[in-house]
């Protein structure tokens, strides 16, 4: 694995290595958060086409299909927009973060795919700290609520 010390492009004259990792750093910030918050217009743009049931006149078979065919994304990252878009209303915090540029559509897809109703503010917060991966792991151990079992009917005397 590469250090950062062996890096193939050197540093102009007279700025130091660490200077300019930092101002790198700081563009790629800065670009990732705009791609986010493109990535959440995007999916609220997707969440209107399927509520007001958009689709029936362009002849796809499926949102995510649809999808991916309007920005050539692969078929499982327009499935994952597809999840942010259907629970959009149940994780508020999380969509608006996305749409803001602080979470990337991989941490929102995850929470949407995989977490428990109710878990919005909790993920919101822990998204903002949590890797992807990190955020799988949560969600996974995440207590799950067992329905009721129906009651059982009384014996007859």
């Amino acid at each position: 694995m590469p250090s950062a010390a062996t890096c193939s492009i050197p540093s102009p004259p007279g700025v130091r290595p660490m200077d300019r990792l930092e101002v790198l750093f700081a563009e790629l910030a800065e670009l990732t958060g705009q791609r986010n918050a493109i990535d959440g217009r995007i999916v609220d743009i997707v969440a209107e086409l399927d509520r007001d049931e958009l689709l029936g006149i362009t002849g796809v078979t499926s949102v995510a299909h649809m999808v991916a065919w309007k920005t050539g994304v692969s078929p499982r990252n327009a499935e994952t927009m597809v999840a942010v878009a259907g629970r959009a209303q149940e994780f508020p915090l999380c969509t608006a973060a996305l749409r803001e540029g602080q979470l990337s559509l991989d941490q929102v897809g995850v929470i949407a795919e995989r977490a428990g109703t109710g878990s919005d503010a909790h993920y919101a917060e822990l998204a903002k700290y949590a890797t992807v991966r990190q955020l799988r792991t949560a969600i996974r151990l995440e207590p799950r609520t067992e329905p009721d079992p129906p009651p059982r009917p009384e014996p007859e005397r």
